[in-house]
């Protein structure tokens, strides 16, 4: 097992990012202490995570500011989880929606068109867009559009969904992200359209379903909506069920059928399906 301490955040000013206070590094560290937090060594959500937080420590700074530094245990072949089990501990939320919907989106170097776009479906889901700037983005990074949908009842997915948003609303926000993604060009990077939703059962055990769209079509946003959702109330219940407790299920959707890429366990521990769990 290997471990590594590694900085975070701190209080310094930064150029085009928000200011962080001495309150947030609290924050965030009493967070640690609350949830699991996964650790990814890509911007990628279609890849798993490759370690955990497990602990942290504020420390005071010579030019009088603070610093947040987190240990990480990082996975491989061998990796064995030091301390108990995380079974009260839930996968931490970074896209949390303060009402009933949410959008997280990079918006730098957008063209005018994405960028009006992305206004109208602001507009359509009655929220404001949170959008960080990313002046080291890497180029071979993707493009990324979270809309976070907030709390949706187990076997009531659809039904939440049918009562948050009209049949006019889900038509105007299937066109207009349609007109938000393209196929990209030869040697550019993925577009990928992401829906965060909070699945809470009736004993309150919370799971996170994170649903990935790569590049999607008119038909594939169209057909999530209509069909996609209502297939989620089908195809969940075996995962309250399971022995293995994930805490957090991230899924592709395409041409109809939703395929598990990998689940994040009570531990912390991505679990990879052997071949391909495809439903639909």
């Amino acid at each position: 097992m290997t471990r590594r301490s590694i900085r975070i955040a701190s209080t310094h000013a930064f150029q085009d990012y928000p200011a962080v206070t001495l309150d947030d590094l609290k924050r965030h560290l009493a967070t640690i202490g609350h949830e699991i937090i996964p650790v990814y060594s890509v911007i990628d959500p279609r890849r798993p995570p490759i370690g955990r937080v497990v602990s942290g420590i504020i420390v005071g700074l010579e030019d009088g500011e603070y610093a947040l530094d987190v240990s990480i245990e990082l996975f491989g072949p061998d990796f064995v989880p030091e301390g108990g089990t995380s079974v009260d501990k839930r996968v931490a939320i970074l896209n949390k929606p303060s009402g009933k919907f949410g959008i997280w989106c990079d918006m730098t170097s957008m063209t005018p068109e994405k960028t009006g776009a992305l206004r109208e479906i602001s507009e359509i889901l009655e929220t404001q867009i949170c959008s960080g700037s990313s002046t080291g983005k890497l180029q071979e990074e993707p493009f990324i559009l979270t809309i976070g949908i907030g709390t949706l009842p187990f076997g009531y997915i659809a039904g939440t969904l049918s009562r948050r948003l009209t049949a006019e609303k889900i038509l105007r926000l299937t066109e207009t992200l349609t007109r938000m993604y393209t196929t990209p060009g030869e040697d550019q990077p993925d577009s990928l359209l992401i829906f965060d939703l909070d699945v809470p059962d009736r004993q309150q055990r919370s799971l996170l379903i994170e649903v990935v769209l790569t590049n999607p079509s008119g038909n594939d946003i169209e057909s999530f909506f209509s069909g996609g959702f209502p297939e989620l109330d089908r195809i969940l219940p075996p995962f309250y069920l399971s022995r293995l407790r994930p805490k957090k299920i991230v899924m592709n959707y395409r041409d109809g059928r939703f395929r598990v890429l990998y689940a994040i366990q009570e531990q912390g521990i991505p679990m990879i399906p052997r071949s391909d769990s495809i439903h639909g």
